[in-house]
């Protein structure tokens, strides 16, 4: 018992989480604080181009560069600062954080809370991609088919770092784009779906007319088939039967 609440409590939390960040990614895209979207927007195509460009350990390497330059110029300069202009003893910029022995330079709450998280989400994407490839809705298994195959068949033409780039940018810009134009865009959409259903049911209809025909067909050859096997069945029994009735002549 207390094994199945504690199922289904992991699994509640789960969902939960996984809203909450749906959520959260989705007033991302739709640019609800500007300055936050611009600066994710910008880290994640900077970070593509730079890996695209150079290697991982290239950027950690020149990032570790960087950080110790601008430490270096930073230290130097506030301890000479101290020396020369306020003429007392310099002291290290940096000494509350270097001489604080206790102070956790990483939060392990923080990292089992995030971790959860990244477990959770792995949990949703796998339990979503367990249900479209299972066709639990025949729909959205459809849908999802189409997608997976437009994708696979382009990557074999355009780099993957390309179609990701180009994935990140259209989910910044086209939920925008919706919400702007939301009216014109939902007449458009149902135009098109109507226009689809009916290109669909008259396929269907066309499919279906076909296959009446050709069942009538195949039911005629059938019956024409049977009745000629039947008739020359028929033609052989009588000729049998006419051979056996002939009496034989007796000798003189």
């Amino acid at each position: 018992m207390s094994t199945a609440w504690y199922s289904s409590d992991c699994k509640g939390q789960r969902n939960e989480t996984t809203r909450r960040i749906e959520a959260e990614v989705l007033r991302i895209c739709k640019w609800e604080n500007p300055v936050r979207s611009a600066i994710i927007l910008v880290g994640l195509v900077a970070s593509i181009v730079l890996t695209q460009r150079y290697s991982l350990l290239q950027i950690i390497t020149g990032a570790l560069t960087i950080a110790i330059t601008v430490n270096l110029v930073y230290v130097f300069g506030t301890q000479f600062t101290q020396t020369v202009i306020s003429d007392r003893p310099s002291t290290h910029p940096w000494s509350n954080v270097l001489e604080n022995k206790d102070a956790d330079l990483l939060n392990k709450e923080s990292a089992v809370h995030y971790s959860s998280i990244v477990v959770d989400v792995a949990e949703t994407v796998a339990r979503a991609v367990t249900r479209i490839v299972l066709i639990e809705d025949r729909n959205t298994s459809l849908k999802w088919l189409a997608i997976f195959f437009t994708t696979w068949r382009i990557s074999a033409y355009v780099p993957s770092r390309i179609l990701i780039l180009l994935f990140i940018i259209s989910a910044f810009i086209f939920p925008r784009l919706y919400i702007s134009n939301k009216d014109l865009i939902d007449a458009r959409l149902h135009q098109g779906q109507a226009i689809l259903n009916s290109q669909l049911q008259r396929t269907q209809e066309f499919a279906s007319a076909k296959l009446a025909t050709a069942k009538e067909a195949t039911q005629s050859y059938v019956d024409k088939t049977k009745s000629a096997v039947e008739s020359k069945t028929n033609t052989t029994l009588n000729a049998n039967t006419s051979t056996t009735s002939v009496p034989s002549q007796k000798l003189d």
